[in-house]
């Protein structure tokens, strides 16, 4: 009878551990933003469509699409923030911007999507309400036509 007990207790154990490591494991990191700077080549506005962002813990990339964010040629913009999942608390090494362009007159085209380079933040660890890269710095999208 003491064996049936203390091996229940066990499995009840192991069910609510599993339960919490599998619950902070899919946390997101929420209302997250990213500051950057357009600097373009082509002269015209920016619009941030996806970021891909590198997470230490699992070893691999992750891309997240972001609220479709416009930024004029030469300004500084803050995205409006969105959630990256499975980051809470993670250490987010690397990210790239994912953006198209276009040039400075109405009648130019959007480009397609383009991928920008990797890009590190000042602190990588994710908390909720963070602004990347972090501090006063930001990022700047050269980019080529």
């Amino acid at each position: 009878m003491q064996f049936r007990k203390i091996t229940y207790t066990l499995v009840v154990l192991a069910i609510v551990m599993a339960s919490t490591a599998i619950a902070h494991a899919g946390d997101a990191c929420k209302n997250v933003k990213f500051k950057f700077t357009n600097k373009h080549s082509a002269g015209g506005p920016i619009e941030l469509r996806q970021v891909k962002y590198f997470n230490k813990a699992n070893g691999s990339w992750q891309t997240e699409d972001v609220k479709h964010f416009e930024c004029k040629q030469g300004y500084t913009c803050t995205t409006t923030g969105d959630n990256l999942r499975d980051s809470e608390g993670e250490a987010l090494t690397k990210f790239r911007l994912v953006y198209r362009y276009k040039g400075p007159k109405d009648t130019d085209n959007w480009s397609d999507d383009v991928e920008g380079g990797d890009k590190e933040p000042d602190d990588p660890t994710c908390n909720a309400n963070k602004t990347y890269p972090g501090g006063k710095n930001t990022w700047t999208i050269f980019g080529t036509k």
